[in-house]
């Protein structure tokens, strides 16, 4: 025998009728011996375990008698279902079938009557001239301006629109106007083609500036950088990767993965950095000078001659 072959359940009509009248013999014993039997049973109900004190005890007895007798009525059901296809009547509800197709030729019906009326008032549509111009403008339209139009974005969208874009807007508006958020522009073709390019940039530009590349460390809290064997970018992105899960197959991080996960949190507002390469100037006390210093001569740099007040002082001019 094949393992796993499913078992056939079809029986002779013989030995099917020999199963039933087997087990009908069989209940008809079992109820007979149960009146013979001397043991004494309580035809109380069985105490479901509520105490008496549970204030909802009404409401689950309900509950629990309820459910009882539906289960009775769904296993009447089945059985009645059962006994009817063994006697080989139709169990379909035929009533329900007919209002079905019933409700099916009045919406048929319904449907050639708004075609009837719509062929008769076609020349009062007013969508039919609204149709005809689009059809119209759609037969004349050259699809290579916009791919020009496209062209000339993409050269002039680079990376340092990132910043450029997200300048302070202005605070005044007009009364009862609320100035709207600043929307995400999509990222350049030539961005989404090569995104560790300008990643590649950002990197460089940042490690001019004081903080340097600190601020996006502290973004995605990543360790400092280690770039023994490979460049600054390539080990940022390898650290980025991992921090957000942007691993290939077999554990690999994705390099183009997250240079677009870091240009999407610039492009959408979430990675601020400050570029300006230009340190803080604090101002402090301001000092007049009323005093020359004294003039070099090489001669005092052996001890020949004593250092002169050569310097006089200055005329400060009120």
């Amino acid at each position: 025998m094949k393992v796993g072959k499913p078992q056939s359940k079809r029986v002779p009509v013989r030995l099917r009728h020999k199963i039933q009248k087997a087990s009908a013999n069989k209940q008809r014993k079992a109820r007979k011996d149960a009146k013979k039997n001397p043991q004494w049973r309580s035809r109380l109900k069985k105490d479901p375990g509520i105490p008496n004190l549970f204030p909802y005890k009404d409401k689950v007895l309900a509950e629990i008698e309820e459910s009882k007798r539906l289960k009775e009525e769904e296993k009447l059901r089945k059985r009645e279902l059962a006994r009817a296809q063994r006697e080989g009547q139709a169990v379909a509800d035929e009533v329900e079938i007919e209002e079905q197709m019933d409700d099916a030729d009045e919406v048929e019906d319904e449907v050639d009557e708004n075609m009837d009326e719509g062929e008769g008032g076609a020349s009062s549509n007013p969508m039919a001239a609204l149709v005809a111009s689009a059809q119209a403008r759609a037969k004349t339209y050259a699809p290579a301006d916009d791919e020009d139009d496209d062209e000339d974005e993409d050269e002039e969208e680079e990376f340092s629109g990132f910043q450029d874009k997200r300048k302070p807007t202005s605070t005044k508006s007009k009364a009862g106007v609320r100035p709207s958020a600043p929307k995400a522009k999509p990222l350049p073709k030539s961005v989404l083609a090569d995104p560790i390019k300008p990643v590649m940039r950002l990197i460089t530009k940042l490690s001019g500036t004081q903080t340097g590349v600190q601020q996006i460390l502290d973004y995605y809290k990543l360790p400092p950088l280690v770039t023994a064997g490979s460049d600054t970018t390539t080990r940022f992105l390898i650290d980025v990767a991992r921090k957000k899960g942007r691993l290939g197959p077999g554990g690999v991080p994705s390099l183009n993965g997250a240079a677009l996960a870091v240009l999407g949190d610039l492009n959408e507002g979430r990675l601020k950095l400050g570029l300006s390469t230009e340190p803080e100037r604090k101002v402090g006390d301001v000092v007049v000078v009323e005093k020359l210093g004294e003039a070099f001569k090489i001669e005092g740099l052996f001890g020949d001659e004593e250092p002169s007040n050569a310097g006089g002082e200055m005329e400060v001019e009120a």
